[in-house]
């Protein structure tokens, strides 16, 4: 399929029946949420049968509903637009029988969009911000990384490379509720709460974000999205888009983000590469 879905609406748009036009506007009104409608949702929605909407589809050009859904997400990922995810969206990775007749083409092309994701995060890369929540990290006493699914991995990265510059951590799993309670009794007025929320999003992420507000601490979020829920507790946040059509989340522009996020940690403390390596040799002499 060489033309987006948008382009194949205004195509075939006069040629459609009053019904069908019916869908076509919905899908360019709802461009950013039809990933994750069903048909059935959508004929309750529109108050149209579900084969009026397959028939629609085909004029379209496509071959199923789920064909319209990832040329959507395709659309979403080549014209760089945020979409703001829900807990339990549903994102389908079925990929379309015309996009597998030139299997190389198509890999070539997700390799693009994941490139696109660290083109657009260079470009609008603020030194000034990543430097500011850099100084978050030294001015606190105790570090809590809270995330759960991908961003669970990412907090145990950052975790990581911040005990590469003396700053110890404590990881909590937002899912696994004796972590939880394990963490709760430690965040206080001297705490950075560092909520890594992608999607889709987990309400207890920023139920732990919103208490330690409560308890006065400094919270830095991180996340795709400026309407993100993590973010309205936040007293910082820091951005990066992580959908591509073949992933809810793909970890190469968030994993930029963080080793961003360390450099400038380094950069602001002063501390030396390899210095805390030598450190740590002279006990062996």
């Amino acid at each position: 399929m060489e033309t987006d879905i948008i382009t194949q609406i205004d195509k075939h748009y006069l040629s459609m029946t009053k019904k069908q036009r019916q869908v076509a506007d919905y899908i360019k009104e709802n461009i950013d949420t039809m990933s994750f409608i069903t048909l059935k949702e959508m004929s309750k929605e529109l108050g149209i049968t579900e084969i009026t909407i397959l028939n629609a589809c085909k004029v379209l050009g496509y071959n199923s509903f789920n064909e319209v859904k990832y040329e959507v997400r395709k659309y979403i990922n080549v014209n760089r637009r945020m979409v703001l995810y829900s807990q339990n969206d549903y994102f389908n990775i079925t990929l379309p029988e015309y996009e597998l007749s030139d299997k190389e083409r198509l890999l070539t092309e997700i390799c693009l969009e994941e490139r696109g994701l660290m083109d657009e995060y260079v470009r609008n890369f603020d030194s000034r911000q990543i430097m500011e929540a850099a100084r978050l990290f030294l001015e606190g006493s105790k570090i809590i990384l809270c995330g759960r699914g991908m961003s669970y991995i990412l907090c145990q990265w950052l975790a990581s490379d911040l005990g590469g510059v003396q700053i110890p951590t404590m990881i909590t799993n937002p899912e696994l509720n004796e972590s939880v309670f394990a963490t709760l009794p430690a965040i206080g007025a001297d705490t950075l709460l560092v909520a890594i929320s992608f999607p889709d999003y987990y309400f207890m992420t920023e139920q732990i974000a919103r208490y330690a507000k409560k308890k006065r601490a400094k919270v830095l979020s991180i996340t795709d999205s400026p309407e993100a829920g993590v973010v309205k507790y936040a007293d910082m946040f820091l951005t990066v888009r992580s959908t591509t059509r073949m992933f809810l989340n793909t970890a190469s522009a968030p994993m930029a983000l963080i080793n961003l996020l360390v450099s400038a940690i380094k950069i602001e403390s002063g501390i030396e590469a390899g210095s805390i390596g030598q450190e740590f040799g002279k006990l062996f002499v």
